[in-house]
């Protein structure tokens, strides 16, 4: 059937509850309307020229109301005119469609997600790598090419975060950057050079020197009394800030500790050679105040976290947070006066600098905070010197406690002597 295409009779097939129907415009050959009950589909249709004897091509353009009339013959036109060229237009939008979708696998949040589902899932430290990547690059890089990062960018990147006051964190997401576009080189991304090659961050960041910040006997007293409560008040955050001192472990291990890694028969807590750092298994010997916290902490159901998050599905893992809180507390038992910068990491220097203070041997010191032996010793002497450690753990605890918990003036300690 053909007529007239006109809006009045697009709008009564609209309302028509007929069988299915074709009609074609009597003014551009080729474009037409086909629908049933309701439904008006605008199309265009020819052969293509040059291709023989083959059926001609249809192509839909859009429903009526939402493809207006006007705007449904212009498109027809054009796509009849490159029909009529010998071009084919279903040919060209899936070539447009491949190349979209080539350019948003290419886009930098896209690599960023491959990046940490295929090689920053298996680190130790993957939420922290996951969380500086989506903050600090997807953030600003999300919506580019990662072909269209540059080293000028990330220069810029870091030098905004050192102007914040961040040097750490700049190295630090130097790291990873320079991590996922090695990761990303060579696969199929279209990246073909490293835009991290030419940056030497020790140029931008500076030369770091060694933190030496230890925690004066007042300050531990401070932050243990900072800590003080019920368990039900202070957990997670103040258990586990007090086991931080007790125990001089990495931050990040003691947040996700499993209670299947703690044995209170034996008195240990036994860590994977997958959580730690150097990838060996680390045993920690437990002193009584550690075992007594650890005693009081609760127990979610179905739950294996030691320091469990308020809904118990993951370890504590915002120290940002956690530190702030802690330290409004502190100046608040400090008469209003905070700390010097301090960090948690400080606390175990400290504790590495209080196992040397107390006169435990430096190898067994080092062998408490999961630090392997140097050169031969590392192959040839393998023994795990545990009762040392033991010593060594149960003799800090008891000088961290008359600290932070001295016995009254008029109590004496007995004091053993020779007899003569």
């Amino acid at each position: 059937m053909k007529r007239t295409l006109s809006d009045r009779l697009l709008r009564s097939l609209l309302a028509s509850t007929t069988r299915a129907f074709e009609i074609w415009d009597q003014i551009d050959r080729g474009f037409g309307v086909r629908g049933q009950r309701g439904v008006v589909s605008f199309f265009a249709m020819r052969r293509q020229r040059g291709a023989g004897r083959s059926q001609p091509i249809r192509i839909t353009i859009g429903r009526f109301p939402a493809v207006g009339l006007v705007q449904a013959r212009q498109r027809a036109r054009d796509l009849l005119r490159e029909l009529y060229d010998g071009a084919n237009p279903r040919e060209r939008e899936a070539e447009r469609r491949r190349a979209l979708a080539a350019e948003q696998a290419n886009l930098f949040a896209a690599v960023a997600g491959d990046f940490i589902t295929r090689s920053v899932v298996r680190a130790r430290t993957a939420r922290n790598i996951e969380r500086i990547v989506r903050k600090e690059l997807v953030a600003r890089w999300g919506n580019k090419p990662i072909t269209a990062v540059t080293g000028r960018d990330i220069r810029q990147l870091l030098d905004e975060i050192i102007d914040d006051g961040r040097p750490a964190a700049a190295e630090q997401v130097f790291t990873y950057t320079r991590r996922l576009f090695r990761w990303a080189l060579g696969r199929d991304y279209g990246l073909t050079s490293d835009p991290t090659v030419n940056i030497a961050v020790r140029d931008i960041v500076g030369i770091r020197r060694p933190r030496q910040r230890i925690l004066t006997d007042a300050e531990l007293k401070l932050i243990w009394q900072a800590t003080d409560g019920p368990v039900v008040e202070t957990y997670p955050e103040g258990p586990y800030v007090r086991l931080l001192l007790l125990l001089g472990q990495r931050r990040t291990e003691l947040a996700e500790a499993r209670w299947s890694e703690v044995d209170f028969p034996r008195a240990a807590w036994v860590i994977g050679a997958a959580r730690m750092k150097g990838g060996d298994t680390h045993a920690v010997p437990l002193p009584a105040p550690a075992l007594e916290i650890l005693r009081t902490l609760p127990r979610l159901d179905g739950s294996d976290i030691v320091f469990a998050t308020s809904r118990g599905v993951r370890p504590i893992n915002d120290f940002a947070a956690i530190k702030a809180r802690l330290d409004r507390r502190i100046t608040a038992l400090n008469g209003r006066t905070p700390l010097e910068p301090w960090t948690f990491h400080d606390c175990r220097r400290t504790f590495r600098t209080g196992l040397s203070t107390l006169g435990i041997a430096p190898h067994v010191a080092e062998l408490c905070i999961a630090h392997r032996q140097k050169g031969l010793l590392r192959t040839y002497d393998l023994h795990r010197f545990s009762s040392e450690k033991a010593q060594a753990f149960a003799r800090w605890a008891a000088h961290l406690l008359s600290i932070v918990e001295p016995p009254p003036a008029n109590v004496v300690p007995l004091r053993s002597e020779k007899l003569k």
